[in-house]
């Protein structure tokens, strides 16, 4: 599996005994790019800012059957899924978090999943192995803080044989413009 790492600790958990592994080292096309954008970043987002962001949100969702946002709280969940609603319609939007109660989760997961919703803005509450089915397209507002939660992210859409994973990572201040970029240079 790509997200078992690393590989001979996993190995060594799995067996009592040796085993031999092998590692083929599979690395998979990605599409990602940093979405700047045209107001400059301060330390603190201004509404111009925000309101070029939602404004490249819609578009990219209009452009994508299914689009995952992806935020690091709730209360940005909340928030970017109220803004989005308003702009492309409450019955196109759902949030997804921790906090939410189980059945409202597990009906933006099925929303998702027959296809009525355009856009799904989730925490790290989506991450715990759920299938979401088909994803086009995963922004990530803000740095996840870490590689391997940015491909995990990403990797939910084009999960398909020969499907490319397509991400676009917001920052929301300068520092997080050079996290951002230095995070897809890691990657």
């Amino acid at each position: 599996s790509a997200t078992q790492k690393p590989i001979d600790e996993v190995a060594r958990f799995l067996t009592s005994s040796s085993c031999q592994i092998v590692d083929k080292g599979h690395r998979r096309a990605l599409d990602l790019a940093v979405e700047v954008p045209g107001s400059p970043l301060e330390a603190v987002m201004s509404h111009e800012v925000w309101q070029e962001i939602y404004g490249r949100l819609v578009e990219l969702i209009g452009s994508h059957r299914t689009t995952l946002i992806t935020v690091n709280t709730r209360r940005l969940a909340e928030r970017m899924a109220h803004q989005l609603s308003e702009r492309l319609g409450a019955e196109h939007v759902a949030a997804h978090h921790g906090s939410l109660a189980k059945e409202r989760q597990l009906n933006a997961e099925q929303r998702l999943k027959r296809g009525e919703l355009q856009a799904l803005v989730a925490t790290a509450s989506l991450e715990l192995d759920i299938d979401i089915s088909d994803v086009d397209l995963v922004c990530q507002l803000s740095s996840p803080r870490s590689i391997n939660a940015f491909l995990q992210r990403v990797g939910r859409s084009g999960h398909a044989v020969g499907g490319t994973p397509k991400g676009r990572i917001f920052p929301l201040s300068r520092d997080d413009l050079v996290e951002c970029t230095a995070l897809l240079d890691a990657v």
